[in-house]
């Protein structure tokens, strides 16, 4: 079965084909950056990614055939992202695969942007074992999930304020050394001493393990100002490695808890921010010797991708199918929701 992806959530226009059965591989991928489009303003602009992603989406799709060697006519399946996102981005992608599977009458499944990132490791490791606890961790969301299956589990915390990446985009803006943040302070970290500034690990007012970051930005620009740090120096290199230090310990310490209190068959991190060197090195460091096995997106999955959606969109397609049950989503964007499907009763 070949399944073409779109995903537009926020500032990357992306679109893939993929094959699943029999055999299992990424036939294209491509991707289109917004970065250069948002750098100046240190974030991303609504109105600025919608008006991109309408700009290149066909393009995309039709690079993303020509190089699977496909036309639209073999795709068996479509999948694209329903949210969460930017509104704006997310119609785009929507409306365009909407008139695709209409006028090829293509099934058509929307999926979940977080859930597709929990699929991500499965992409290169297809023998992860359930019940799994995940980490998805990026610029717009850090949450910990524990997944008893595929499509049954619930959230264990998330973040109450920024996001870890964003916190990380906030930092990098008020020193104005580049955008994304992320990978601008990845590279930074080695040349500073992580054991120079300390940081409070967050704990909330109500007891929940829910996760809080904005403490750890407000944290570092009182240490700057303070000690008169500017960039460049030693000591903002000291500063950022301590930061960074500190966010990845915070985020490995509350999976370890969690760890040891549900014993997981398989532990799994997730999202844009889970390319971080730092992060990726922690965290495989700490369960290397664990009985649970621990998994990883391959870089090139961590960020936002069509890959991803196509993966899961496959897997929502067929468990539905497998179990004689009709999802009032599937199909909901083609010619196939006129036909009669069989209901679960």
């Amino acid at each position: 079965m070949y399944i073409l992806g779109i995903e537009s959530s926020c500032d990357e226009t992306a679109a893939s084909v993929i094959e699943r059965g029999e055999r299992n591989r990424v036939l294209s991928a491509v991707i289109k950056s917004q970065i250069p489009l948002h750098a100046k303003y240190g974030g991303v602009v609504p109105e600025i990614a919608s008006r991109s992603h309408y700009e290149v989406i066909d393009m995309l799709v039709d690079n993303a055939l020509r190089t699977a060697r496909l036309t639209v006519g073999d795709i068996d399946l479509m999948a694209v992202t329903q949210g969460p996102g930017l509104i704006g981005s997310l119609l785009i992608g929507l409306s365009f695969a909407k008139g695709l599977a209409f006028r090829h009458n293509i099934p058509l499944v929307p999926v979940d942007h977080i859930d597709a990132h929990l699929e991500s490791p499965f992409i290169d490791h297809p023998d992860i074992q359930y019940p799994l606890l995940a980490l998805v961790v990026s610029g717009g969301h850090t949450t910990l999930f524990y997944r008893e299956n595929k499509f049954s589990g619930h959230i264990l915390a998330k973040t109450r304020d920024d996001a870890a990446g964003e916190v990380m985009d906030k930092i990098a803006k008020h020193f104005d050394i580049g955008y994304p943040g992320g990978p601008v302070l990845d590279k930074l970290y080695p040349k500073g001493d992580p054991g120079i500034f300390s940081f409070t690990i967050p704990k909330m007012s109500d007891g929940s393990d829910d996760f809080s970051f904005s403490g750890y930005k407000t944290a570092v620009l009182r240490h700057a100002q303070l000690n008169d740090i500017k960039k460049d120096t030693q000591p903002f290199y000291d500063l950022i490695s301590s930061f960074m230090n500190a966010v990845v310990e915070y985020l490995l310490k509350r999976t370890k808890e969690y760890a040891e209190t549900l014993n997981p068959k398989s532990i799994l991190i997730a999202g844009g921010v889970s390319r971080n060197t730092l992060l990726r090195q922690k965290f495989s460091e700490a369960f290397a010797s664990s009985d649970i096995e621990f998994y990883m997106a391959s870089p090139e999955f961590c960020t936002d991708n069509a890959t991803m959606i196509a993966w899961l969109g496959y897997e929502k397609y067929t468990t539905f199918t497998k179990n004689n049950y009709f999802d009032p989503y599937l199909n909901s964007y083609s010619r196939a929701q006129f036909k009669k499907p069989k209901r679960h009763r």
